[in-house]
């Protein structure tokens, strides 16, 4: 264990002498979390609003009013005429379109819950669907407020508008009840961080320990190192720990930047948080010590990772829902370890789900990280000999 400790401080040493290295460590995944962070969100707003009021009357301008003391909506356009809607989406002047018939305000103070018809820009269907769901919220809350019955809400297709309404509208009643567990302020910060969190614990181990070995037979030492009395065992022990210890301590960072930066509230359990994180970065420093032996300088060692890296976030769930794939990526997905590591992280963050419980998770991980970093080990090993 001597030679092992020596190991492990002159690697500590060589990292600390290269400026760049140590900035990329401790500085680099604190800029990208403070940035990232921000730039990705599931919110949608300032969605761009046309309304045509063919009824003028007190309700229908307190809901314009509603609609326009939100940050959600930005309103562009207060007409009378229906046909402004659909020339208005055609110039990108509005992404959504409200028209309120005559005797709309009436039919509302008589309890009679009148239709409104609203015109969704289908181009981005994504935050055509979050913008219906944030304008349903709106009509819901200003009924309640006023003590008026929800109004029913017809969503169109632009195209086809005639004078008073446009055709082909399916008619729905809202009636909504909101009980929001875990995140009641829907701040899509509570559910990306975490998520930041598991990509900048992917790419930095990947990167320093594939690098670094790269590095090493790059330049001659590796072979050096071979005729020393250190055994193969010991000689990765030595170069995989300070990489290990990193891990860690920049796991420490920028969970602490997420919890006091952004005040993601961490309702599980830090152990639980280290012990998951263990059991993970067997996968990402395997996949390192893989791409070492694969490759033959460190520019070809870092293609070679961001390969993986690309593949991994993409299909985590991190972005884009699991559940939104196609089935057959759904099923590929399975093969990707850090689809389960998002999972785990995002509920000890959010829920405080016990570990115990987050088995479906943990063990397919775990197989997958013992799987990766045996058969990296056991073929640098081979290359060793």
């Amino acid at each position: 264990m001597r030679r092992v400790f020596f190991m492990i401080r002159k690697e500590f040493r060589q990292i600390f002498r290269d400026p760049p290295m140590v900035a990329i460590i401790f500085l680099v995944p604190v800029v990208q979390m403070l940035i990232l962070s921000f730039a990705i969100t599931t919110e949608i707003k300032h969605v761009k609003l046309a309304v045509a009021d063919l009824d003028n009357s007190a309700v229908t301008r307190g809901i314009t009013r509603a609609f326009a003391n939100t940050d959600r909506f930005d309103m562009n356009i207060v007409t009378d005429d229906p046909a402004a809607i659909k020339e208005s989406m055609r110039s990108w002047d509005a992404q959504v379109g409200i028209v309120v018939l005559p005797g709309f305000g009436r039919d509302m103070t008589r309890g009679l819950a009148p239709q409104i018809d609203i015109v969704m820009d289908g181009v981005d269907g994504n935050a055509a669907s979050v913008a219906m769901g944030y304008a349903a919220g709106i009509l819901q809350d200003y009924g309640r407020e006023n003590s008026f019955p929800a109004p029913r809400i017809a969503v169109q297709e632009p195209g086809s508008a005639d004078a008073a309404r446009i055709a082909g509208s399916a008619v729905f009643p809202v009636t909504m009840q909101e009980r929001m567990w875990y995140n009641p302020d829907l701040d899509s910060k509570n559910y990306m961080v975490p998520g930041i969190v598991v990509v900048l614990l992917t790419i930095l181990p990947m990167m320093l320990s594939g690098m670094s070995l790269v590095k090493e037979k790059e330049i001659g030492t590796l072979e050096q190192l071979q005729v020393t009395p250190l055994g193969r065992r010991e000689l990765l022990m030595g170069k995989l720990t300070p990489f290990l210890i990193l891990s860690f301590v920049e796991l420490a960072i920028v969970t602490t930047v997420a919890v006091l930066a952004f005040g993601i509230t961490m309702n599980g359990s830090y152990a639980d948080l280290a012990l998951s994180a263990l059991l993970y970065l067997a996968t990402t420093i395997g996949l390192g010590i893989f791409i070492s032996t694969i490759t033959g300088t460190q520019q070809q060692a870092m293609f070679v990772a961001w390969f993986f890296m690309m593949f991994m976030i993409l299909m985590s769930g991190f972005f884009i829902p699991i559940e939104n794939m196609p089935p057959v990526l759904q099923k590929i997905t399975h093969l990707n370890p850090m689809r389960y590591f998002v999972a785990v992280v995002r509920d000890l963050f959010q829920k405080g789900t016990p570990l115990s419980m987050l088995w479906k998770d943990l063990l397919p991980m775990t197989l997958f990280g013992v799987a990766i970093f045996s058969f990296g080990v056991l073929k640098f090993r081979k290359r060793l000999s």
